[in-house]
C-alpha cells in the first residue's frame, strides 16, 4: 500500500496486531480476526508481514496485546448486553461488524470521510462485505450525532457505543466534548472506551511502547494528544451524564492463563479500559 493510499496508518497497524495474534500467539486466544488478515493482504507492503516475520520484538508484541484485548474486552461487552445498535466511533479498519454479528444487530460506523473511503477500497479489494452503515463525520465537530440518525439509528432504543483507539488523537476538550455528545443516546447506552495513561502512571513497558508508537503516529500526521488519568476520565463521564460499570488495566481484560501460555506477550500499564452506562435521558 502506497503512503497516499493509507489516510490513517495507525489503523492500519491495529488491523494488522489483530489479524497476526492467531497466526503467531498461543492459545488461549484473545480473538481471531480474519477479517482483519483480509484487509491486510490487499496490497503490496502491509505492517503484517513484519508482525509474521518477527512476532517476538517487543514493539509488535506489544500492539498485539493493545489491539486484541480492547477488541476482545468490546466484543464481550456486545454478547453481555446483546446488542441490537452498535455505533464505532472512530472506525477506521475496525472489524467487529464481521467478528460479531447477530440476528437483529445492526453497526454504524462513524469516521472522517476519507478513511471510510479507504475502508471501503479495501474491504472490495478483500472481497468483505460491509456490514455496516458508514456514516462520514468528524467526531471533534457538531452533527455527527444528527448524521447517525439520519443514517438510521434508532434514538429509542439503547446502543452500545465502541469508542476504542481514538482518544488519545483528540484534545482533551473535545474527548470530554464527545462524551457529552454521546450522551444523547437512550437510557440504557452503554459506553466502552479506552484512554492512555499519563507519563507518570506508565510502567517501563508501557512507557517504551508508547513513546515507539507516538512517534509513528505524529510522523504520520496522527499525533497523540491526550493521556488522562483514571481519576480525570471517571469525572468527564460522571460530568456528562454516565456512570462507569467497569474500568481496568488492559492487561486485566485477559482470560486465566493468558499471561503463562505466551512465548512473546508480556503484560504493560499503559491503557485503561472503561464500560459505562447511560442511567437517565441525557
Amino acid at each position: 500500500m502506497e503512503a497516499n493510499d493509507t489516510p490513517s496508518p495507525t489503523a492500519l497497524l491495529a488491523a494488522a496486531a489483530r489479524a497476526a495474534h492467531a497466526l503467531v500467539d498461543a492459545p488461549p486466544l484473545l480473538l481471531e480476526d480474519p477479517a482483519a488478515r483480509a484487509l491486510c493482504t490487499t496490497g503490496d507492503a502491509s505492517p503484517l508481514d513484519f508482525q509474521l516475520a518477527q512476532p517476538g520484538v517487543p514493539v509488535l508484541a506489544a500492539a498485539r496485546v493493545s489491539a486484541c484485548a480492547r477488541a476482545r474486552h468490546a466484543d464481550d461487552v456486545l454478547v453481555a448486553r446483546r446488542a441490537r445498535q452498535v455505533v464505532v466511533l472512530g472506525a477506521g479498519l475496525d472489524t467487529t461488524t464481521h467478528r460479531r454479528p447477530a440476528p437483529g444487530r445492526r453497526f454504524w460506523l462513524v469516521d472522517l470521510p476519507d478513511v471510510l473511503t479507504w475502508r471501503a477500497r479495501l474491504l472490495a479489494r478483500a472481497g468483505l462485505p460491509e456490514a455496516g452503515v458508514p456514516v462520514p463525520a468528524d467526531l471533534g465537530g457538531a452533527g455527527w450525532f444528527d448524521a447517525l440518525v439520519d443514517a438510521g439509528l434508532d434514538p429509542h432504543v439503547p446502543v452500545v457505543a465502541v469508542w476504542l483507539g481514538v482518544g488519545m488523537y483528540l484534545e482533551p476538550d473535545a474527548c470530554r466534548a464527545l462524551l457529552a455528545s454521546v450522551a444523547a443516546l437512550p437510557a440504557g447506552s452503554t459506553l466502552v472506551l479506552d484512554h492512555v495513561l499519563p507519563a507518570d502512571e506508565r510502567d517501563a513497558a508501557g512507557a517504551a511502547y508508547a513513546a515507539a508508537v507516538a512517534a509513528f503516529a505524529g510522523r504520520h500526521g496522527e499525533p497523540w494528544r491526550t493521556a488522562a488519568s483514571a481519576a480525570t476520565v471517571r469525572d468527564w463521564l460522571t460530568d456528562t451524564g454516565w456512570a462507569v460499570a467497569d474500568e481496568r488495566d488492559e492487561a486485566d481484560a485477559v482470560p486465566p492463563g493468558f499471561w503463562d501460555a505466551q512465548p512473546h506477550l508480556r503484560p504493560m500499564r499503559l491503557v485503561r479500559l472503561v464500560t459505562a452506562t447511560l442511567t437517565a435521558p441525557a
